[in-house]
């Protein structure tokens, strides 16, 4: 079958569950590049003329939205047409929403792949419910990270029986075991600055850490809007000297690190616009590693933390149980041992990365 993925974000480091789609499904095409994606994966755009030129095109889309929209319809089809596509994966409904309709008109099935705030934010759900529920009659499938995610669609109106859930996958040959037990008291975050992810509350639960266990460090991988803000806080709290801000790494850099840590924390929660993780893939990959998690009752987190067998979760904000659950662990190899061996066979038994994929598989047919 000849699959193209579409995606929004050609430059997005962190999205690398949509890497991992490309790599793994080997489509024969991507389309990428915004909501309506229009370049494909040499970055030539689908569209013809003027169009071609991005401030003519860009102009055309703000002020003309419709006519815009026509002509990405258009230039669409004759794409899907002259590559004789015959599915799409289509990641992130918003991204679906926009492609549907023309799929449909040429017999191509198409499956909406959701991911997270396209299936929680207020705002983007006030702006696209309709649009959902809509499009749900004319799509092959939808799939989703994590059982709370289905609810979420449900509660929209969209039937139980199109919503696949399949998660997030993880390498578990590329993330390897360690011996958390034997490592230095190193707590690793990786992911982006980002208010789901409250890389602040991990500082605060670590600022508490540090009084019963001044020699211990944090390791902050990553960039993002917060980055600065979370600087601020470190000099506020006066813990410099134990905090490391790494940037941003590479999937081997971070591997690296995870090896090399005792515990990987990440505070995941819903924020104030109704934005949410759907599955970290930063959580699997640590748990891969042989890590004891500390995060939170978030999303499909509560499916990838067995809490009490592969690590802790606390109730989104509480910081303070964040550092009481970390502090248990720096206290008790042998928990770091058993959770962390316990965690990494909970990536293999359902997280692995060809479990995943061949699951997207079957819902494509291909």
């Amino acid at each position: 079958m000849r699959l193209l993925i579409a995606y929004p974000n050609p430059n997005s480091y962190s999205e690398t569950f949509v890497r991992d789609h490309i790599k793994h499904l080997e489509p024969v095409a991507t389309l990428t590049n915004g909501w309506m994606p229009f370049q494909d994966a040499n970055r030539k755009s689908i569209f013809n003329g003027l169009f071609m030129v991005d401030v003519i095109r860009g102009a055309c889309k703000k002020y003309f939205p419709s006519f815009y929209f026509k002509q990405y319809q258009k230039a669409l089809k004759s794409y899907l047409k002259n590559e004789r596509i015959e599915v799409v994966l289509a990641e992130y409904g918003i991204t679906t929403s926009n492609m549907y309709e023309v799929c449909y008109s040429l017999g191509i099935p198409i499956t909406a792949h959701f991911h997270g705030f396209d299936a929680y934010e207020y705002k983007t759900i006030a702006n696209y419910k309709d649009k959902y529920l809509y499009m749900s009659g004319f799509l092959n499938a939808i799939i989703v990270v994590s059982a709370e995610m289905k609810q979420e669609l449900m509660k929209l109106g969209i039937s139980e029986n199109l919503i696949n859930v399949n998660s997030c996958g993880v390498n578990v040959d590329f993330f390897n075991s360690t011996k958390p037990e034997l490592n230095e008291k190193i707590i690793l975050f990786t992911g982006r600055f980002t208010a789901k992810k409250a890389p602040n509350l991990t500082i605060k639960a670590f600022d508490i850490v540090l009084k019963k266990h001044p020699d211990a460090k944090l390791w902050m991988i990553g960039g993002g809007e917060l980055f600065e803000s979370c600087v601020k806080l470190i000099k506020e709290l006066a813990i410099e000297k134990s905090v490391e801000l790494l940037g941003v790494k590479k999937p081997s850099e971070i591997s690296d690190y995870l090896k090399q840590s005792k515990i990987f924390v990440q505070h995941s929660r819903r924020t104030k616009t109704g934005d949410s993780e759907g599955t970290p893939v930063s959580v699997l990959e640590a748990s891969s590693t042989g890590l004891p998690i500390v995060s939170t009752k978030h999303a499909g987190i509560k499916e990838a933390v067995i809490h009490g067998k592969t690590g802790y979760l606390v109730d989104e904000g509480d910081y303070q149980m964040m550092a009481e659950f970390i502090i248990r662990l720096l206290e008790d190899q042998s928990s770091v041992r058993d959770f962390g061996a316990a965690a990494r066979q909970h990536m293999i038994d359902n997280y692995s990365m060809s479990k995943q994929i061949k699951g997207i598989q079957v819902i494509l047919n291909i």
